[in-house]
């Protein structure tokens, strides 16, 4: 069975609580509330360095980024502004779980694991650009849906890191950094790719009228008029140029 079929399943599991939180007259923005709550609750409990207790509390936390979804099919409630505040707060939940983990070894008894400081970094720079770039991905109206290691394999292999312990949870932080900072640059090769790129349009003598009454080109004065350069409106706005 592939990712897309897991979480089906997994859907289909947590059916009978998304009818319980709609009986209950709960939103899906309270329960993304509530998700992110938990979230930041196991980044509390990491930093005081449980990480077992913290991997439980995480993954109850995560999965409440299936339910939100799920309820607002089921009240007919989805929307655009709920789409884009799961995201943000899916965003939110994994800066929490780096907060957590830098705290933890940056205070352990030994001195700080600088190796692990560097990679939780990495990785946290992964996640987010690898995000960041879909996101942008589709503010100029392309699509992104490729990548190497997507949100929901990060939740998963991080759970399984720190419900394995710090040994454990180090090599997974070294994978998470190297695969998702790859994630990043196939997702901008990706969508660069189906982008247009700057096109040049031919141009043509501009003609100024001398003062002697005689019309004459910019090339006839042998300069290129007043400006050095090209000035912004040569360049879409929020568009790269090469």
């Amino acid at each position: 069975m592939d990712l897309a079929g897991i979480k089906r399943s997994a859907r289909d599991r947590v059916r009978p609580v998304v009818f319980f939180l709609d009986r209950a007259g709960f939103s899906p923005l309270a329960v993304s509330l509530v998700g992110l709550a938990i979230t930041a609750v196991s980044g509390w409990i990491v930093a005081r360095g449980g990480l077992f207790p913290g991997a439980v509390v995480f993954l109850v936390g995560s999965a409440f980024d299936m339910l939100d979804g799920d309820l607002a099919r089921l009240q007919g409630t989805v929307s655009r502004r709920g789409a884009f505040l799961d995201s943000c707060f899916d965003r939110l939940g994994e800066a929490f779980i780096f907060a957590g983990l830098t705290w933890y070894f940056a205070a352990l008894d030994s001195g700080p694991d600088k190796v692990a400081l560097v990679l939780i970094l990495a990785t946290a720079v992964g996640s987010l650009t690898t995000s960041y770039v879909r996101a942008r991905a589709e503010g100029v109206g392309e699509t992104c849906l490729v990548g190497f290691l997507q949100r929901t394999e990060r939740v998963i292999l991080l759970t399984a890191g720190l419900l394995l312990g710090r040994w454990v949870l180090v090599l997974v932080l070294a994978f998470l950094a190297v695969a998702t900072l790859a994630t990043t640059v196939q997702r901008i090769v990706h969508v660069a790719a189906k982008l247009p790129g700057p096109v040049r349009e031919p141009t043509t003598a501009t003609t100024i009228p001398s003062e002697t009454g005689f019309a004459t080109s910019d090339e006839d004065k042998g300069g290129s008029g007043d400006s050095d350069g090209p000035d912004d409106s040569d360049y879409p706005d929020d568009q790269e140029h090469a």
